[in-house]
């Protein structure tokens, strides 16, 4: 669906030598690999963020790269695969409370979070990005978003990378929350917004399917010093045989090349 963001060498090097580590260790057994349900893998995620997941026309059939890669890890474990869709409010409470054995849902590896949840290894990159309606003024700097609408979605990594930059006094903007990245689309199409900030990889999707209505002009990767975004898959913490059965899927899908098959059937 748009160009895939690859990891840059050096990351790419350290994420591989990860996975394979992974893959090294002893495989858990498939029959007590820490799951709620034995012989189905329960998928917390906020279907509604494509490319990564949404439904498909028929408005009811999850598809996008977290679902095919969910399904991949559950058919190198031997397991059926489960998603339930559930608003990114409150998507990780209900992993802590047994809702779901993992949540899949283009979730970016933080240290604050690595405190209430365990992460697998990382299998996507990410940085933030900026969007504009076409035609609009191009937005090349922080520092341009000063007196403009920005929208972003709530309690997302965009959310606190703008409002870091708010608190700090870097950039003096409104801002527009929304529960759903689709919404601040549709209201960036419809004027609503001057210009949105989103995952990099959510952003070139769009631009890539919608050409002649959006268009990116800010880039986090090309700002000195930035370190990417790393997607992993948030387990409950202390689950170690199930995290230690998930990295060593990820490291089998890396080493057959289904991983990169996966990524890049929707990423390009």
């Amino acid at each position: 669906m748009k160009k895939i963001r690859r990891l840059c060498m050096p990351a790419l090097c350290v994420l591989m030598a990860v996975l394979m580590v992974a893959g090294c260790g002893k495989k858990a057994s498939k029959t007590d690999i820490g799951l709620l349900t034995a012989g189905t893998l329960a998928v917390g995620m906020e279907i509604g963020y494509p490319p990564f997941e949404y439904f498909a026309d028929d408005g009811v059939t999850p598809i996008g790269l977290d679902v095919d890669l969910a399904k991949a890890i559950a058919d190198n474990l031997g397991i059926k695969v489960e998603f339930r869709d559930t608003a990114w409010d409150g998507i990780f409470s209900g992993l802590g409370i047994d809702k779901y054995d993992v949540v899949m849902s283009s979730v970016t590896i933080t240290g604050d979070r690595k405190q209430t949840m365990d992460f697998s290894d990382p299998y996507i990159e990410n940085w933030q990005s900026i969007v504009v309606k076409k035609g609009s003024p191009a937005i090349t700097s922080l520092e341009q978003l000063n007196g403009l609408l920005v929208g972003y979605q709530g309690a997302t990594t965009s959310d606190d990378y703008l409002n870091d930059l708010i608190e700090t006094g870097a950039v003096d903007c409104r801002v527009a929350s929304y529960d759903k990245v689709i919404n601040c689309f549709d209201d960036l199409r419809l004027g609503r917004i001057d210009v949105a900030i989103v995952d990099s990889v959510v952003s070139e999707g769009y631009v890539d399917r919608e050409p002649d209505t959006f268009e990116i002009t800010w880039h986090q990767k090309n700002v000195a010093g930035a370190e990417p975004e790393l997607f992993g898959v948030a387990i409950k913490k202390g689950n170690t045989k199930l995290q230690e059965a998930v990295n060593g899927a990820l490291a089998t899908l890396e080493k057959s090349g289904k991983l990169d098959e996966i990524r890049m059937n929707w990423l390009g």
